[in-house]
This record gives C-alpha cells, sequence and structure tokens, in this order.
C-alpha cells in the first residue's frame, strides 16, 4: 500500500505544474474505484476496502497541494527583491529646487 501512497504523492505533485485543480476529481475517482475493487477482491469487505480507497485516493490532492507549494516557493526565489524601476522618480521643478 505504501508504494501505492508514495506514487499517488507523486502523481499529485506532477499534475501541480501542468494541470489545474480540476485534474484532481477524475484522478481520485480512478484510485478510489481501483482501489476499493482491488481491496475487495482480495477478501476485505466492502466497507473496509471503500474506507481504503477513500484514505489513499486523497493522496493525490495531498501531492498537488505539494506540488503548488513547490512551484510557488521556486517562483518566490526568482523574484527580485531590490527593484529600483518601481520606485517612481520624483518630478523636478523648473527651477531645478525640490
Amino acid at each position: 500500500m505504501i508504494p501505492v501512497a508514495i506514487l499517488g504523492f507523486l502523481i499529485g505533485a506532477v499534475f501541480a505544474w501542468g494541470f489545474r485543480v480540476w485534474i484532481l476529481i477524475p484522478t481520485t475517482l480512478l484510485m478510489f474505484v481501483s482501489l476499493t475493487i482491488y481491496l475487495w477482491s482480495e477478501g476485505a469487505s466492502f466497507l473496509t476496502a471503500a474506507a481504503g480507497g477513500l484514505l489513499l485516493a486523497f493522496i493525490p490532492q495531498l501531492g498537488y497541494a505539494f506540488g503548488l507549494m513547490t512551484r510557488t516557493g521556486l517562483l518566490m526565489l526568482r523574484v527580485p527583491r531590490d527593484n529600483k524601476a518601481l520606485i517612481p522618480a520624483r518630478r523636478r521643478s523648473a527651477s531645478g529646487i525640490q
């Protein structure tokens, strides 16, 4: 179960770099349904399988949030801290005295 969780987390993190948040709906549904069917076929009761599928389907959303935070953090490192171009210049009077 741990490798599936790691894979789901990494998929969510990659989706944060290239897709909008709506990609999480099919990803979550796909993980939930496939894991529930797998656990149910292994002999777990339906409620236990659904609970396990629901918990593991939440992992890509955590990965997506982590990917967004990472992307934002890396973009913040690229922003210049001291930008003189943004400070408006003072207007000088015709006589040169301010």
